[in-house]
């Protein structure tokens, strides 16, 4: 498995979804090496803007394009969790439909930038803390952290407040709230 195999597996993802036209933002690991710090990543993540309807048709033209996957895994893996797991060879694409505003905001504030000799959207550099804060895994957060770092200068942190706290006290839940304060904390 080498650098150029996964290059040529992203350019084949992201020409899939442009080529469907999906409403895509590039989120995991590439969002981290675009805006943030530097890491490795083998796998190729996006949100995706589908209905539910929308998102079900898009298993099976995956399986025509040449994605290695069982249709009706990736139903239920659809119905119960929201998202698709496309594989082709090594690599693989991780696909969640959108579901909550915050989402079609942060498209709608993407930046796109040059990779794979593909143009593709990406999250704010505020954009991408949320999500990762959000998802809260240990290696989220280091990515949360790095990407705070290097855009530390020009960080919209009035932003991040205001678009994560109405989302954690309507879920009831602050643990994304602490996460945030986390990062801020890195920051001193």
């Amino acid at each position: 498995m080498t650098a150029s195999q996964f290059d040529d597996f992203c350019r084949f993802a992201f020409s899939f979804l442009e080529r469907e036209g999906v409403r895509y933002l590039v989120i995991g690991g590439l969002a981290v090496v675009a805006v943030g710090e530097p890491r490795t990543t083998a796998d190729a993540d996006a949100i995706v803007f589908l209905s539910a309807a929308e998102a079900e048709s898009l298993i099976a033209r995956a399986a025509v394009a040449g994605f290695e996957l069982h249709e009706a895994v990736e139903q239920e893996r659809l119905l119960t969790t929201g998202t698709l797991r496309f594989r082709k060879g090594h690599f693989q694409l991780d696909l969640i439909t959108a579901s909550l505003p915050f989402e079609e905001v942060a498209f709608e504030r993407a930046h796109h930038h040059e990779l794979f000799g593909v143009r593709l959207p990406f999250p704010s550099p505020e954009d991408l803390i949320l999500f990762k804060v959000l998802a809260g895994r240990d290696k989220d957060m280091l990515d949360a952290v790095g990407v705070a770092r290097r855009n530390r200068d020009r960080l919209d942190r009035s932003y991040l407040e205001q678009t994560l706290k109405p989302l954690c006290e309507l879920a009831e839940d602050m643990t994304a709230w602490k996460r945030l304060q986390r990062v801020f904390a890195e920051l001193l």
